[in-house]
């Protein structure tokens, strides 16, 4: 008997992580992310800026949700990432007066910081159990790791990552796992997973890494380790007050 309500609990939960999913998708999948290096001893003063920059958004009313963070380990720790998710690629043909968006950024931020890099990637709601930024919900951290692949390992690399909904949706206090595919702006093949996670304890709860939660499962497994060139994780630490959700998002 206990495995069966087990086996129906985690059925149950497919099910629902599926539906998710589903209405994630019709939302829009683009995730357009940037990343900046504030020049040394001007944190302060790059924040005060880019503050002032999301107001000249604000007053424009820009319906695209900003979000920000600080990297606060890793290669990358002190970098400022800045996010627009959840619409679709179309909205980005769309945006509202780029030439004075570019000017106000120019005379706020550049002076400032480094723009280091901007990636685009799509959402894939099929692969995680879970789309927080897509739903207006961030997590005060987020653990993220960047796969790099080797050529034409994509399905092997997705029908692994697919492996881990089941061993996730059925580990009480597992922590939303979300999913990117690299579209533009970095070497490809190349993933992205955002794991939602609130403080260090989290870790305690649950610590499972992909390989990890395919243990046992040997196929999976083995897809997984022939299709990963490298990965690199970090920790990012959500900054609400350098965040914009436009009226009416939140």
């Amino acid at each position: 008997m206990p495995i069966r309500h087990s086996v129906r609990r985690g059925l149950l939960a497919l099910a629902l992580l599926s539906a998710a999913s589903s209405l994630a998708a019709k939302e829009g999948g683009a995730a357009h992310f940037y990343f900046y290096r504030p020049m040394a001893g001007m944190q302060q003063a790059f924040e005060q800026g880019y503050r002032r920059h999301l107001d000249w958004h604000r007053q424009h009313r820009d319906p695209l949700v900003w979000y920000g963070w600080t990297i606060v380990d890793g290669p990358r720790a002190g970098q400022f990432v800045d996010a627009s998710v959840g619409r679709p690629f179309a909205a980005f043909d769309h945006r509202v007066d780029p030439a004075g968006d570019a000017t106000d950024a120019e005379a706020n931020v550049l002076p400032l910081a480094t723009p280091l890099a901007r990636p685009t990637y799509a959402l894939l709601p099929g692969l995680g159990t879970g789309t927080p930024l897509e739903q207006g919900t961030p997590a005060a951290t987020v653990q993220v790791t960047v796969f790099h692949l080797r050529p034409g390992a994509e399905a092997r690399f997705e029908r692994a990552v697919r492996a881990t909904r089941h061993p996730l949706a059925s580990s009480p206090g597992a922590p939303v796992h979300t999913w990117y595919r690299l579209v533009a702006g970095g070497e490809t093949p190349q993933y992205m997973l955002m794991v939602s996670r609130e403080d260090w304890a989290s870790f305690d709860r649950f610590d499972l890494d992909v390989a990890g939660l395919l243990a046992g499962n040997d196929a999976a497994l083995a897809d997984y380790a022939s299709a990963v060139r490298s990965a690199e994780t970090e920790t990012w630490r959500y900054r609400p007050e350098l965040s914009l959700f436009p009226p009416g998002n939140k």
